[in-house]
């Protein structure tokens, strides 16, 4: 699949349905486990405006509470069904990012960036944390967390990403000094510097702070909203949260609009497994 070019659209529909399936595996499992989850972000948005997917979305994201999330993370790949799996930097220190993945094993699914990860189709999952009022402790946490993020992306990243001269030589070093592990378990610690169940403010990391800070009471009790069909759990006040987020979320942006994909590589009948495994093969 050619990187520069957006997939068709029946090709999206048809990514979209292995996205709501494990939407589906995540709802099941949390609602067994008495677990709070909200839709988030872009796919928030999508079951308030579409009732499902935004039409090219090629992704979805779910948060919850942090001591929910911590108790996903380490009991998922008990609970889930044999497909699916959960990944973090807790599992992989290879693993890229601060939040977890649930993926589809039986796909195979890599990043636009030259992260050395390869898995499958996923849904991303994202802790939710407390927040201070204070803007200055606010100012503070928000800086070690981007200090954090960056020594993350560098001890992941290709170091080659911009050539094997002169620009590869700060990431190869930070590949050295930088352990995944120990960066992974920064990031998480900065994250929950807050207690969510006292704090009345939550924070959804992945967002810049003017968007990403929110009273607890707009997410309050995960409140049930059609999806393709289904009922998920969205956040309590969605008006407050979407414009927040979106400003006039109603309207729809023009294509020239549409964020890039996601990913540089889609194959959504080969086992991720199998592709690495070819890939080496070929080495």
């Amino acid at each position: 699949m050619n990187k520069e070019k957006r997939i068709s659209t029946e090709e999206t529909k048809e990514m979209q349905k292995y996205i709501l399936n494990i939407l589906l595996a995540i709802d099941k499992v949390c609602k067994e486990h008495n677990l709070h989850y909200y839709l988030l972000a872009g796919t928030m948005l999508g079951a308030v405006r579409h009732k499902g997917f935004i039409p090219w979305d090629d992704d979805a994201d779910v948060a919850l509470p942090r001591e929910d999330y911590n108790i996903l993370v380490k009991h998922a790949n008990e609970w889930l069904p044999e497909r699916y799996e959960l990944v973090s930097g807790l599992q992989d220190p290879m693993y890229p990012y601060q939040f977890a993945r649930i993926q589809d094993k039986e796909t195979t699914y890599i990043l636009r960036r030259n992260f050395n990860f390869v898995g499958g189709i996923p849904v991303d999952v994202f802790p939710l944390d407390g927040m201070t009022e204070s803007h200055l402790l606010r100012k503070k946490h928000y800086i070690k967390y981007e200090i954090a993020k960056k020594l993350l992306y560098f001890s992941t990243v290709d170091p080659y990403k911009h050539g094997h001269g002169f620009k590869s030589l700060f990431p190869r070093f930070m590949h050295k000094v930088v352990s995944q592990d120990w960066a992974h378990r920064k990031m998480n610690n900065i994250q929950k510097e807050f207690d969510y169940q006292t704090s009345p403010f939550v924070a959804d990391h992945d967002n810049a702070p003017s968007r990403g800070i929110l009273p607890k009471n707009v997410y309050g009790e995960p409140t049930p909203i059609e999806f393709e069909g289904h009922l998920l759990m969205g956040v309590q006040n969605p008006d407050y949260y979407m414009k927040y987020c979106y400003g006039t979320y109603m309207k729809m942006p023009s294509k020239e609009q549409y964020p890039p994909q996601n990913f540089r590589y889609l194959n959504l009948h080969k086992p991720y497994r199998e592709y690495l495994k070819e890939m080496k093969n070929k080495k």
